[in-house]
């Protein structure tokens, strides 16, 4: 009998998670992509910043995935630590709509639920139809893995000595509370999910193992567990994102402190919402909702206190981490965050390339230094180095996930188009540091050469904005016909090498020749990885 206890519970608890993972993963994959868009654009105050962090919670059914997420965000400067102490009050209400959900009497029905959703997911060609069959798959595996835990215990009832262990943790005095709470919290913390900790707790009440006092006692404890996990996340983030996960915390706990010191009353509050008597599941859960929404209540009208008290706790400058791009590993959480926020990086990359290509022009068009113009096309450089080297490192680490193959395909793309354009900048800061080292050398361009350069700097540079505006696009006709520019831009290079090769030089350097040809070299090379874009995008 112990053994098929431990047997029925173990599974069914490794069936719950698996199910919490596809649901979360599936609510996820199928609103993901309108997350950072509604982050942004709706937490201008405390109020909009709480339905948000409700609105997100439920979509995504994970209040650790919101939370994390928004200290990721608050790490990147994208937003504000006022704006994120509104979401994180808001996850905390969105979260309880679980609770609600692993109530449902529909246990029985949780193998035909996965049946079926294996059969859609298996079936299915889009991809947003694969995401709504993974996410009815979870809700199948919760229900049941919470049936095969529940009858699992079952006779657990009949074993005194485990029954009396459940004695030393009844909330029947304050420190009964205090000790039910401790050990909702550590549970919680070890798992890193308050739905595990909550489902098991509505378990144990259903089988008569805990009464309705200890189950809520229980609820205030895994409150303060979940806040484990962006606490973790926040580790090495800068100060304003540590005072966001600080903030959920201290949320947590004092909403636990001062609900366990009117504990009785809280309870008859509860009572007369949700009779125990009658559905002590149902009132396990009411109380869940409850503690979040007084909670957020007594809380909402002093963020800005609230936040001045978290800048005095943690002392530095709130300032932006030292990156050049908005991505952080913290986004890994929701993946479709992450391959948005990319391609606005990308599309920073290029702009900051158009402004180098601009540059040059002014090199070659002006015969005075152009100090300004070189600086800036070095710094360019080093810079897109860096953008790289920090798209590429979350990207990859993104592949190694389990994405949907549209995904797969858009991450790919960028990270192709990540890697062209850096190399395509390399290419043109040699351009300029050859300028450098003729200028070094006192040797200058003639003006028929100045002008060479300069005109096939423009039309490198119309090459590249046309692929440019088809990668923001997303337009794969753009990109074919970009290739006529192309093909021009390699017949410009032909015919400017036979003419200065069939030139008579005279007394000109052999250095200043051998320079203006690199130059030529480096502005067709440049040429080759910008057509390398294209090839990706329209699988020539």
């Amino acid at each position: 009998m112990i053994a098929n206890i431990v047997f029925q519970v173990i599974g069914g608890l490794g069936l719950f998670l698996y199910g919490m993972e596809n649901m979360s993963g599936g609510m996820r994959k199928l609103a993901g992509s309108k997350l950072k868009k509604i982050l942004a654009a709706f937490t201008t105050n405390p109020l909009m910043g709480i339905l948000v962090g409700i609105f997100i919670t439920v979509l995504v059914q994970s209040s650790s995935v919101s939370t994390v997420m928004t200290v990721g965000f608050v790490n990147a400067s994208l937003l504000t630590m006022k704006q994120a102490l509104g979401i994180i009050l808001g996850a905390n209400i969105g979260t309880t709509v679980t609770g609600w959900i692993l109530i449902l009497s529909i246990g029985a029905y949780g193998l035909p639920i996965i049946g079926v959703s294996v059969i859609v997911f298996m079936a299915a060609k889009s991809e947003r139809l694969k995401n709504a069959a993974l996410t009815l798959m979870g809700f199948g595996f919760i229900f049941f893995g919470l049936q095969t835990m529940s009858n699992g215990m079952k006779p657990l009832r009949e074993l005194p000595g485990f029954v009396n262990l459940f004695y030393l943790f009844k909330a029947d005095s304050y420190f009964g509370v205090v000790k039910a709470a401790l050990v909702g919290a550590v549970l919680t913390g070890i798992v890193q999910s308050s739905a595990a900790t909550l489902g098991i707790t509505i378990m144990f009440a259903n089988q008569g193992l805990i009464d309705f006092p200890t189950g809520a006692a229980l609820v205030l404890g895994e409150n303060i567990g979940t806040t484990v996990t962006a606490l973790l996340a926040s580790l090495n983030t800068n100060s304003n994102a540590r005072r966001v996960a600080l903030a959920h915390t201290i949320f947590n706990t004092f909403g636990t402190v001062w609900v366990t010191a009117i504990f009785p009353f809280y309870l008859k509050i509860i009572g007369r919402i949700a009779d125990p008597a009658v559905s002590v599941e149902r009132a396990i859960v009411m109380s869940h909702s409850l503690f979040n929404v007084f909670n957020v209540l007594l809380f909402a009208p002093f963020l800005g206190p609230y936040a001045a008290f978290l800048e005095k706790i943690i002392k530095g400058k709130s300032e932006a981490p030292v990156r050049v791009t908005k991505l952080n590993q913290l986004m890994l959480q929701v993946p479709s965050v992450v391959v948005s926020q990319t391609k606005l990086e990308i599309i920073e990359m290029g702009e900051k390339i158009q402004r180098v290509f601009i540059a040059l022009d002014d090199v070659f068009h002006r015969k005075d230094n152009a100090e300004e113009s070189l600086k800036l096309i070095a710094d360019t450089e080093r810079m897109l180095d860096l953008y790289e080297k920090e798209i590429s490192d979350i990207n990859f680490t993104m592949l190694n996930q389990e994405l949907s193959s549209s995904m797969i395909r858009e991450t790919r793309g960028n990270l192709i188009t990540t890697d062209e354009f850096e190399t395509i900048s390399d290419y043109l800061d040699r351009i300029a540091k050859e300028v450098n080292k003729l200028r070094d050398d006192d040797l200058k361009l003639s003006e028929g050469n100045r002008n060479v350069l300069f005109t096939i700097n423009g039309m490198v540079s119309g090459f590249f904005n046309e692929v440019f505006k088809a990668y923001d696009r997303k337009d794969v006709q753009l990109f074919v016909n970009a290739i006529r520019e192309y093909d021009e831009m390699k017949f410009v290079y032909r015919e400017a090498k036979i003419e200065h090769f069939s030139a008579d030089h005279g007394d000109i350097p052999s250095r200043l020749s051998v320079g203006y040809i690199d130059m030529l070299n480096y502005y067709r090379r440049a040429c080759d990885h910008i057509y390398n874009i294209i090839e990706h995008f329209a699988q020539i």
